[in-house]
């Protein structure tokens, strides 16, 4: 298959794998597997790959159950089972591959799997996290907050939201609303700020609405309008209602520069469309009053009370491990 020490022939190489997959050898079945999706020749054949994954998967081996189980996810040459999918994550996860244990719990969150696993899910994710595995340290955190498969235990939530604030944006977000709200502390709107910047920085849109709701004044940091409005466009063109709205208002109202109705209109239409109530509210004040001064208000999401960050509508669940499958949040 390689050329290693004589001429590269590969329908001869796959032959010689086939002959020994069939002899019963788990190693050779897995490669067989592998040539039928990643082999670049034909396009893949999923159905002959699942066949060969769970010839190598009966016999034992633990990366083709894995790969089996994401088949099964997909739907991919089989149909789509979650059930099954648990089934043979869980051979490899028991087999001791930490990313099967992490991939397992994400399918026990989601309703499938055996009441024993979800009875284990926090204990697979804890494992991962101990690891390093920051998503999973995420994962664990909303287990310990929702009393998934273990005792709420608050201090211990807060622990594993820290920690995934290393590197996840959606916990960077998390913490951020923690520390700028004084949820758990005194508030740390500098820390929050360094946070949701790191999110941001990663395309989280709710990070990005948070961090205008910071620079629009009463967050124990200076009013900039200017920066306040550069967020909420940020955010609002990745498709947040709550950074629409407010957009429309900070053009309509000419907060941070001259008023642009226009803009402000399509916007309003925009948050609107996305069930966002207070926009159509805007659009009649718009519709009625072009220089719309007297006519729109600003909520006390961007004056005072923080509470943007706490109520804009991006809530808390599971980040996908996406090792196998990417289904993760969207921002």
């Amino acid at each position: 298959m390689e050329g290693r020490d004589v001429e590269q022939d590969l329908v001869l190489g796959e032959s010689w794998l086939r002959r020994a997959a069939l002899a019963g050898d788990p190693d050779a079945a897995a490669l067989v597997g592998d040539l039928y999706v990643k082999n670049g020749r034909l396009p893949p054949n999923y159905t002959e790959t699942a066949g060969w994954y769970r010839r190598a998967a009966e016999a034992g081996h633990c990366a083709a159950a894995r790969a089996l189980g994401s088949l099964y996810l997909t739907g991919a040459g089989v149909a789509a089972d979650p059930d099954e999918a648990a089934r043979w994550l869980r051979v490899s996860g028991e087999a001791g591959d930490p990313a099967s244990q992490v991939d397992l719990a994400n399918l026990v969150l989601d309703g499938a799997g055996s009441a024993e696993d979800r009875g284990r899910v926090a204990h697979w994710f804890e494992q991962a996290a101990a690891s390093g595995d920051l998503v999973a340290a995420f994962n664990l955190r909303l287990c310990l907050d929702r009393s998934v498969g273990v005792e709420p235990d608050a201090q211990q939530a807060a622990h594993w939201l820290r920690r995934a604030a290393e590197g996840v944006p959606e916990a960077q977000y998390m913490y951020g609303r923690m520390l700028a709200d004084g949820r758990g502390g005194p508030c740390g709107t500098a820390a929050a700020l360094d946070l949701f910047e790191k999110a941001a920085a990663e395309g989280h849109s709710g990070a990005m609405f948070a961090l205008g709701a910071l620079y629009a004044g009463g967050h124990d940091l200076p009013e900039d309008r200017m920066t306040a409005q550069r967020w909420f466009r940020a955010a609002a063109e990745l498709g947040h209602g709550q950074a629409q709205l407010m957009l429309g208002r900070y053009l309509a109202e000419g907060v941070a520069g001259e008023p642009n109705p226009a803009e402000a209109r399509s916007w309003f239409e925009q948050a609107a469309a996305q069930g966002i109530e207070e926009a159509q509210a805007d659009l009649a004040a718009l519709r009625g009053n072009p220089a719309i001064r007297a006519g729109l208000r600003f909520p006390n999401h961007c004056r005072g009370s923080g509470s943007a960050i706490e109520t804009d509508g991006h809530g808390m669940r599971v980040i996908r491990n996406h090792r196998i499958l990417w289904r993760g949040c969207t921002p």
